[in-house]
């Protein structure tokens, strides 16, 4: 019995050395639009440019956008620019797309596509830039099936895809600062 006490004080020792060095590393988790100022509530999100030949491709990133913000919870999206205190506004600059490998007969089996974005987020009423990057890129890569015929749809799900998780990473960087 005398045994088990020391091992259960152990393994309590061990997990508090474990918990104070992962909270005195400095880890945290990304700030949630800490250095915003706080009047800033509600956000529209503009429609943005397209300087692709990709056909919706600004849609998606516009709505990807919409998406992300209405996932944190400091900030609540609005129909119209009057409502606003800040605007999220940017262009889809370049999307790419290349083979990553092939199969056998040549055709290929695997493609990657890459997107790169321009961002902003402004103030409404003072028109004062809160944070912008023209270089905002992603990429996805995709499976392609042996039916050419069904290309036109995978491109559209990677588009999908990538449009979410670029403008993830656009809004955890305007959110940090960076």
């Amino acid at each position: 019995m005398k045994g088990h006490g020391v091992i259960f004080l152990r393994n309590v020792f061990l997990l508090a050395a474990l918990l104070s060095a992962v909270w005195g590393c400095g880890y945290a988790f990304a700030p949630q639009g800490d250095h915003i100022d706080r009047s800033i509530r509600t956000i529209y999100v503009e429609p943005f440019g397209n300087k692709t030949a990709q056909a919706e491709a600004e849609n998606l990133i516009r709505q990807a956008f919409i998406d992300q913000i209405l996932q944190n919870t400091r900030f609540r999206v609005v129909p119209e620019m009057e409502q606003a205190d800040a605007i999220v506004s940017g262009n889809v600059l370049a999307i790419n797309t290349i083979a990553v490998s092939y199969r056998k007969s040549i055709l290929a089996a695997e493609e990657r596509m890459m997107i790169t974005l321009e961002a902003s987020l402004r103030e409404k009423a003072s028109g004062k830039v809160l944070w912008a990057s023209r270089g905002v890129a992603g990429y996805v890569d995709y499976e392609l099936q042996d039916d050419i015929n069904l290309l036109p749809a995978a491109r559209k799900r990677a588009l999908t895809k990538l449009s979410r998780d670029t403008a993830e990473k656009a809004l955890n960087m305007m959110m940090s600062n960076f």
